[in-house]
């Protein structure tokens, strides 16, 4: 049963980790000759979302992808056709032939591949929160700025036309006195997944664990935080939240249920 000191450790790091680096990071106007060269770290359900995306596109070509769960490397293949597999991701940036790549992994593995592939002269796109820790966070914004390549967060709402549109009218004066801003989320799933290898069970549902989840304040509640962040253009000055465990009775240590 997590303790009120355990959730504010979860939240606090999840809350950090998304302020570091805003998607401006060294955004700027990048030159390509079509195709672009992507390779994609991580086919599980965000990974393949975001290959499914990209081959809307005729002049971006799927290169290879990269997973370490030989069962979702195999999904990957089924829907990229023509793209080398690797089950190691410092072999795809060695050999894959990539301009960039995409970085699907669970939330504590980007700060190594980030920055491996930031030193192998990609371009790199990685999926929010940034990192596990704030640590983390500074040595990823650390390589970014010492390499001349794009490096962008995915936070959806920043991608999203209806919350720009929302923007605007937020920061043209139109809101005088901010009294209340509020997000939720629920969603239908336990964060507890099915492994055909017993030896991969710890590694698959790594967001039931302690030592590395964010929890549901990091690992959703980073996008909604992120709004906040982006139209208020400042920092809280105070956090309270308790989380619990109300739902799945079956030895996590993980609230599954959570207010901030």
């Amino acid at each position: 049963m997590p303790n009120r000191r355990d959730f504010m450790i979860h939240s606090g790091s999840a809350v950090a980790a998304m302020a570091i680096l805003p998607s401006e990071v060294l955004a700027r106007t990048v030159g390509f000759a079509a195709p672009v060269n992507v390779g994609i770290i991580g086919v599980g359900r965000q990974g393949r979302s975001m290959l499914a995306e990209l081959q809307k596109f005729s002049d971006v070509t799927i290169k290879a992808i990269c997973d370490t769960y030989p069962a979702r490397l195999s999904a990957g293949e089924r829907r990229a056709r023509g793209a080398t597999a690797y089950a190691d991701h410092r072999e795809l940036l060695d050999k894959g032939g990539c301009d960039a790549v995409i970085i699907a992994t669970p939330t504590h593995l980007h700060k190594q591949i980030a920055i491996d592939a930031m030193q192998a002269g990609k371009h790199v796109y990685c999926e929010g929160p940034l990192a596990h820790t704030v640590e983390d966070c500074v040595e990823i914004a650390q390589a970014a700025r010492a390499h001349d390549k794009v490096f962008q967060v995915g936070l959806q709402g920043r991608a999203n036309p209806v919350y720009t549109l929302a923007w605007t009218f937020y920061r043209s004066d139109s809101v005088r006195d901010n009294v209340l801003m509020r997000g939720q989320a629920a969603r239908k799933t336990s964060w507890r997944f099915p492994v055909s290898d017993s030896s991969f069970e710890k590694a698959m549902n790594w967001r039931l664990d302690p030592a590395v989840s964010l929890g549901l304040a990091g690992e959703w509640g980073t996008q909604q935080f992120d709004v906040f962040h982006w139209y208020r253009s400042r920092y809280p000055t105070r956090v309270s939240g308790s989380g619990t465990i109300q739902l799945h009775k079956d030895g996590r240590e993980i609230a599954d249920t959570i207010t901030a």
